[in-house]
C-alpha cells in the first residue's frame, strides 16, 4: 500500500508494509501551491499534480513508477485551481478562476491524449456547483448543470456535426435549479437516475425531483420542503435512494448559532420518502452511505450527538451506537469497520466499530486531526494534522482498525495526506481477529467523583473567613 504526503517543500509517495515503519518517500515530486493541487483517480491508477511553472496539471501513471503520461495546459492563462478525474480516469476536469472576456474557464480533457473535449464558463465555484460535470460510475452518461436545467450527454461526450455539440442525450428542463446529482448506476438493469433540487420561489416550496436519464419529461419521485438555502445530495451505491440535506444559514427558531438543517430520504421509484432528521432536534454533523450495504450512518443532534445507522429502504433507524462528541464518519471500503470521530473543533475522541457485530473495537484520542481515511485493505487508518489549520506539530499517524497507534511521521509543513486508492478486489474483507479489540477503559470501582465547590478568587477569603469565625 502507498500513501502520499503533500508538504510545502514537495510531494512524496511512501510505501507502507504492515508492521514496518515507513521510511523516506520512494517517489518525490516538485511542490504544489495548495492541497487541491494533488488528486488521485478513483482506482489509484493516475495521480494528478499541479505544475506550478506552467499553471497546468501533470498526470502520472502510478502503476508505471509514476511516469508522466502528459500535461494539461490552462485555458485562460492559469493557474488551474481545482481538478478531478472521471470515475474510470478517462477524463480530467479542470477549473480556473473566471476572468471577464477571457473565454471558457472549465475544461474536460481526455486523459490519455490531453485533447480538449468540452469547455464552458463557470463564474462561481460553490459546494453546489462543484463538481460541474458528473458521470455515472461506468461513465455511460455524463451530466452538466446549465442555467435552466441539466444537460445529459453520452459518457464519452462524442461530438457530431459542425457545431461541435455533444451527441444526442437530452436536456432536463428545470428553471431555478440549485443542484443536481447523478446516480452511480441504475436500479437493477434499468437506466440511472438524476436527482435535482429547485429553489423556493414566490412562496412555493423547494422541491427535489428524480428523473430517469431516458425519461426526462416526467419525474419518478418528488419531495417538497421549505428552508432550503443550501442543498447537498448523496446517492447510495445501488442508485435506488438519495439523501437530501437542506441547510439555512440562520436558524429562525434561535436555537442554533450555526443555522438549521433537515435530512430527507427519497427512493428513486417514489415508493418511499421520509424526514429523517429535523432542525428542531439539533444540527446534522455528518452523513455517509455505506460503500457496500444499502444503509447510511448519521450523526445528528446537539452534543453529545446521537450516532445511528439507518436502512436504505425506508430510512428507518436500525443500529444505535449511543451518544458522543462526534462529528466525522468514515466507512472502510468493505462497509465493515466504521470510524466515528470528534475532529475539527472537538478534542479528537475517536471510536472504531465493527458494524456487523455492533461491537466497539477500541477508542483513541486523535488530537488536532484535520484529515483522515481508511487504507485500501480496510484494516489500517491514517490521521493527519495539516496546515493551515494547524501551523505546528504537523504529522501523519497510522492506526490499526482497533485504534492502536502504529507509526508517526512528523513534518515541518504538511498540506495533505491520503492513501493511494486501489481497485476493488485488490484486498479481501476480513472480520476482526478474535481478542484483538482494545479493552474499554472505565473508572475504578469505589472511586468517588470530586465534590464540586464554589469558585473563590485567588487570594480572597481571608477577611471573610475571619469575620465568620468571630460570629
Amino acid at each position: 500500500m502507498e500513501f502520499i504526503a503533500v508538504e510545502r517543500s514537495g510531494v512524496g509517495v511512501y510505501v507502507y508494509n504492515p508492521g514496518e515503519q515507513p521510511a523516506e518517500p520512494v517517489y518525490k515530486f516538485p511542490p504544489v501551491r495548495t492541497a487541491e493541487g494533488c488528486v488521485w483517480s478513483t482506482d489509484g491508477r493516475l495521480l494528478g499534480l499541479e505544475d506550478v511553472e506552467s499553471g497546468g496539471v501533470a498526470v502520472h501513471v502510478a502503476s508505471e513508477e509514476y511516469a508522466r503520461l502528459g500535461m494539461v495546459q490552462p485555458l485562460v492563462g492559469g493557474p488551474i485551481r481545482n481538478f478531478y478525474f472521471s470515475p474510470l480516469g478517462t477524463y480530467l476536469v479542470t477549473y480556473e478562476r473566471h476572468v471577464k472576456d477571457k473565454g471558457d474557464n472549465v475544461g474536460v480533457w481526455e486523459t490519455e491524449t490531453g485533447k480538449l473535449l468540452l469547455s464552458f464558463v463557470q463564474k462561481q465555484l460553490t459546494s453546489m456547483s462543484w463538481p460541474p460535470v458528473k458521470w455515472t460510475s461506468l461513465e455511460t452518461h455524463c451530466c452538466r448543470m446549465v442555467q435552466d436545467g441539466v444537460q445529459v450527454m453520452p459518457g464519452n461526450m462524442q461530438r457530431t456535426g459542425a457545431d461541435g455539440e455533444p451527441a444526442a442525450g437530452g436536456k432536463l428542463q428545470a428553471s431555478g435549479i440549485m443542484a443536481f446529482e447523478v446516480a452511480p448506476k441504475g436500479a437493477g438493469t434499468g437506466p440511472p437516475h438524476i436527482a435535482i433540487c429547485i429553489a423556493e420561489s414566490r412562496g412555493a416550496p423547494a422541491r427535489c425531483q428524480i428523473f430517469r436519464v431516458d425519461g426526462l419529461e416526467k419525474p419518478t419521485a418528488t419531495k417538497t420542503f421549505f428552508n432550503a438555502q443550501d442543498v447537498r445530495m448523496q446517492w447510495n451505491n445501488t442508485g435506488t435512494a438519495v439523501l437530501v440535506q437542506t441547510t439555512m444559514e440562520v436558524d429562525n427558531s434561535g436555537k442554533s448559532y450555526y443555522g438549521g438543517s433537515h435530512l430527507y430520504f427519497l427512493r428513486a421509484d417514489g415508493e418511499e420518502s421520509a424526514l429523517v432528521a429535523a432542525a428542531d432536534d439539533g444540527p446534522i454533523h455528518d452523513i455517509q452511505w455505506s460503500p457496500i450495504q444499502d444503509e447510511f450512518c448519521l450523526l445528528h443532534g446537539n452534543m453529545p450527538t446521537r450516532m445511528t445507522v439507518h436502512d436504505g429502504r425506508k430510512g428507518q433507524q436500525k443500529v444505535d451506537f449511543g451518544t458522543g462528541h462526534r462529528n466525522t464518519i468514515r466507512w472502510n471500503n468493505f462497509g465493515r469497520f466504521l470510524m466515528l470521530g470528534g475532529h475539527g473543533n472537538l478534542v479528537g475522541d475517536t471510536d472504531f466499530w465493527d458494524k456487523p457485530g455492533k461491537k466497539l473495537l477500541g477508542s483513541v484520542r486523535m488530537e488536532c486531526c484535520v484529515v483522515c481515511s481508511w487504507a485500501p485493505d480496510g484494516r489500517h487508518f491514517l490521521g493527519a494534522t495539516t496546515t493551515p489549520r494547524m501551523r505546528v506539530d504537523n504529522k501523519i499517524e497510522l492506526y490499526d482498525y482497533c485504534g492502536r497507534m502504529l507509526h508517526t511521521l512528523r513534518f515541518e509543513e504538511l498540506l495533505l495526506a491520503c492513501w493511494r486508492p486501489m481497485r476493488r478486489g485488490a484486498f479481501e474483507d476480513r472480520p476482526p481477529t478474535p481478542g484483538r479489540e482494545r479493552p474499554v477503559e472505565s473508572k475504578a470501582k469505589g472511586a468517588s467523583a470530586p465534590v464540586k465547590q464554589a469558585y473563590r478568587a485567588r487570594g480572597s477569603g481571608g477577611l471573610a473567613e475571619t469575620l465568620r469565625r468571630e460570629l
